[in-house]
């Protein structure tokens, strides 16, 4: 399994990543230089759905030190990064990190569902400053 991304067929500013056991946070790490690559390539307000429904157990290692490093390198065009059916130690790590990033918790949500992600996607996208307009 591991770490993987695509964009979505239905919603085209939709980056979808998996993460599903087993993988390890080398993989993550890697799938998300790539991922964040292809978000900057779009150029436009883009979205992540983060779907870890089939995380499993945490790899050995700081967690907070690889969400952290994350949030740092997430392109600048990113409005939105829903996590879908995150494992209650990942809500407590994403907690940490709310707290002590201000920009991380400008963009993270957090669902049960990939139609609930899509909605909060939405009416985030609803809400964000017209672009081009200056």
């Amino acid at each position: 399994m591991g770490c993987r991304h695509e964009w979505s067929r239905e919603y085209e500013m939709i980056l979808h990543i998996y993460v599903e056991a087993p993988w390890t946070w080398e993989e993550f790490m890697e799938d998300a230089i790539v991922s964040f690559a292809a978000m900057r390539m779009y150029e436009k307000p883009c979205a992540t759905v983060v779907d870890v429904s089939r995380l499993g157990s945490l790899p050995k290692g700081n967690a907070l030190t690889y969400l952290t490093e994350i949030d740092r390198q997430m392109p600048d065009n990113v409005f939105a990064s829903v996590m879908v059916g995150a494992p209650y130690m990942v809500n407590v790590f994403m907690d940490i990190l709310t707290n002590i990033r201000p920009r991380a918790k400008r963009i993270a949500l957090f669902t049960r569902t990939m139609d609930e992600a899509y909605e909060k996607i939405q009416a985030r996208y609803e809400k964000m400053p017209p672009t081009g307009t200056g």
